[in-house]
């Protein structure tokens, strides 16, 4: 599927790939550092709703929401 010039399966893909691996190294780098000071999940839900913003404004006819 193409939107324009962009393969959007192929998008989709990497993109979660990058995704997945981001979460297994931040994962790994938060077991492996014990006194690694993480964010809570009030932190973490806040910067989803910031990134949800954000794509907002540069997509605004997307209708993005959160779940």
């Amino acid at each position: 599927m193409h939107a324009g010039e962009i393969n959007v399966l192929q998008a989709i893909i990497e993109l979660e790939l990058r995704v997945g691996t981001l979460e297994r190294g931040l994962d790994f780098i938060s077991k492996n550092n014990p006194k690694l000071v993480q964010p809570s999940q009030a932190q973490i839900e806040r910067f989803r709703d910031e990134t949800i913003a954000q794509l907002q404004k540069v997509y605004p006819g997307l209708g993005i929401n959160s779940k």
